[in-house]
């Protein structure tokens, strides 16, 4: 074995040992890997802002800052404008959720009678009725009553747990943000140097590609957000702004904001307007939108940032969903540009080669 291949297959030897290290110690950690992971991507999305900021004079801790209070400042601006349109939509909603319940009230009276239901007509009736149900459940409803009991608790201590850990992120943020271009050179530097100058020149590719598909991944939830939100208004189910702007943020979890949209939709419609025509109407809409976001936005949004062909786009979420579900689609895209940036590194190492140019290179003739 000639010593050049035998140092290369090291090298690959010890990257695999040094990620399947890297991946037990991020499996033993969860909740700290977790905030570091959410920390770094902001930090990563934000630093070419702060080295434009620090080519216009500022340091990066001071660039930094500026980001990061920008960013709370226009979450801040954004539930004030928000939070309010919400509080109207529920306001509204609560006066007529009476009439609701009356409409929903007279369907389950008419899925009584059709049904031949029967239904205690007088209070002695339902009082023994009752009681006869509940000597029945109790036995059953104990159990899970302490483990609802348990679950608040717990869910109490999840809650105060998440705000910490949010309150975490920005700081982590910043110190990553004020120091990432002495990380990004420390990690250059453990490069071999005689594949330094390639190995940069394909990162830098990755990193473009990746930077691409979250610009257009957070415009296309933009768009989608705006899209329900109009037909919402337009069907003129309540919460119709809440309803789509929560559908289409959540773009980014696949289905996950398209069932809000259906569920909750669907049963503002049904209350109401007490049909299933207006219902129809939201399953119409929904069905548009998505159709428009498979096969024209996101595509070409995100499709065309990362360079990839339409068709490929969606052959990539079908595998990735397939392999994997909804985390195979999560990343499935910037997996597949990434693929793409190593295939074609690939192809002109071929190129490049023996096998395809049919004569010895220099280094051969020795």
């Amino acid at each position: 074995m000639k010593p050049q291949t035998r140092t290369t297959l090291l090298r690959i030897a010890a990257g695999l040992v040094f990620a399947i290290f890297l991946l037990w110690l991020m499996s033993m950690v969860e909740n700290v890997t977790v905030i570091l992971m959410v920390a770094f991507f902001l930090a990563y999305i934000l630093n070419p802002a702060v080295n434009r900021l620090e080519s216009w004079g500022l340091t990066r801790s001071v660039a930094s800052l500026a980001l990061i209070f920008s960013g709370v400042l226009l979450f801040v601006v954004f539930l004030l404008f928000f939070v309010p349109s919400v509080v109207r939509e529920i306001a509204s909603f609560a006066k007529t959720a009476p009439r609701y319940w009356d409409a929903l009230e007279a369907q389950a009276n008419w899925v009584i009678h059709e049904l031949g239901i029967s239904v205690p007509q007088t209070p002695d009736e339902f009082k023994q009725l009752f009681l006869e149900r509940w000597k029945q459940i109790l036995p059953k409803v104990a159990d899970p009553m302490a483990k609802i009991a348990s679950s608040i608790f717990s869910s109490t201590i999840s809650l105060i747990s998440f705000i910490f850990y949010a309150l975490l992120v920005p700081i982590i943020s910043y110190y990553l943000m004020v120091s990432f271009e002495q990380i990004r050179q420390t990690l250059r530097e453990l490069i071999p140097p005689d594949t330094r100058p390639a190995l940069i020149g394909k990162l830098q590719q990755i990193d473009s590609v990746l930077a691409a598909f979250v610009r257009g991944q957070l415009t296309v939830s933009l768009i989608l957000a705006v899209l329900y939100s109009i037909g919402f208004v337009w069907i003129g189910i309540d919460l119709a702004i809440v309803l789509g702007v929560t559908s289409g943020l959540l773009f980014v979890i696949p289905y996950f904001g398209t069932m809000i949209g259906i569920v909750g939709g669907s049963l503002m419609a049904l209350a109401k307007f007490g049909d299933l025509v207006h219902v129809g109407y939201v399953l119409g809409w929904i069905v548009f939108v998505q159709l428009l976001e498979g096969y024209v936005i996101t595509p070409r949004v995100v499709g065309q940032a990362i360079g990839l062909n339409p068709v490929v786009y969606i052959l990539a979420l079908i595998v990735g969903g397939n392999l994997f579900g909804i985390v195979g689609m999560l990343i499935a895209i910037p997996v597949t540009a990434v693929l793409k940036v190593l295939l074609l590194s690939a192809v002109d190492l071929y190129r490049q080669s023996y096998i395809y140019s049919g004569h010895e290179g220099p280094d051969q003739d020795k």
